[in-house]
């Protein structure tokens, strides 16, 4: 069997007329041309909804931290560097927003369930996750996936599925590059254990 790293099989960097076009839109909407916002949302609104949909776990929430995200972004315009990629510096807006809503969901749990009657506790619904991994490459390595915890999950999926340098991955969690090897190696090591044993062995990068 081929290693877990062999399997995902990420390609990195996006095609150069994207990234032209992002600067051209970044340029236009400073310019006064707020309109041309609409073609970033058009070029990282689904990649940021898989993100966010993976992430949290919740289709209905990731829909509207993408959202939310896109706002804030337009909003903070001005703080982008136009010579780095766009789509790190939104993420990491959209994965500071995710985070902000765990806390709060957190905190609302607790509040719930000091005053909940175990007896009568509600049905565990379907995970929306299950549609968007439906027709994805190897299905039950990412059905796998969707259990690591938060941090792992992200990075795993920001770095294997929608193709992002290690720097550009460190950049949308807020993280330190070498914080974000850790990550996927913890991330290999507990799917390996998931899915089962891989050939060759695991050395942390």
């Amino acid at each position: 069997m081929a290693d877990l790293g062999d399997r995902f099989a990420p390609r990195r960097g996006r095609p150069h007329g994207e990234r032209k076009a992002e600067i051209d839109a970044v340029l236009a909407v400073r310019a006064g041309d707020r309109n041309a916002f609409g073609r970033l949302v058009a070029l990282h609104q689904n990649r940021l909804f898989s993100l966010m949909t993976m992430m949290l776990r919740d289709a209905g929430v990731a829909e509207q931290i993408t959202q939310d995200a896109f706002v804030r972004a337009f909003m903070h315009l001005h703080r982008y560097d136009e010579h780095r990629p766009f789509y790190p510096w939104l993420a990491a807006i959209a994965v500071r927003l995710g985070q902000s809503w765990f806390r709060s969901r957190a905190r609302q749990t607790e509040r719930e369930d000091a005053g909940a009657d175990p007896e009568h506790a509600p049905a565990a619904e379907a995970d929306p996750l299950d549609a968007l991994i439906t027709n994805q490459q190897s299905r039950d390595l990412w059905r796998a996936v969707t259990s690591l915890p938060g941090a792992q999950r992200a990075a795993v999926f920001l770095y294997y599925r929608q193709d992002m340098k290690l720097k550009d991955v460190a950049t949308a969690l807020g993280v330190t590059g070498g914080t974000v090897k850790t990550l996927l190696f913890r991330a290999r090591q507990r799917l390996r254990g998931l899915i089962g044993p891989a050939d060759g062995a695991e050395s942390e990068e």
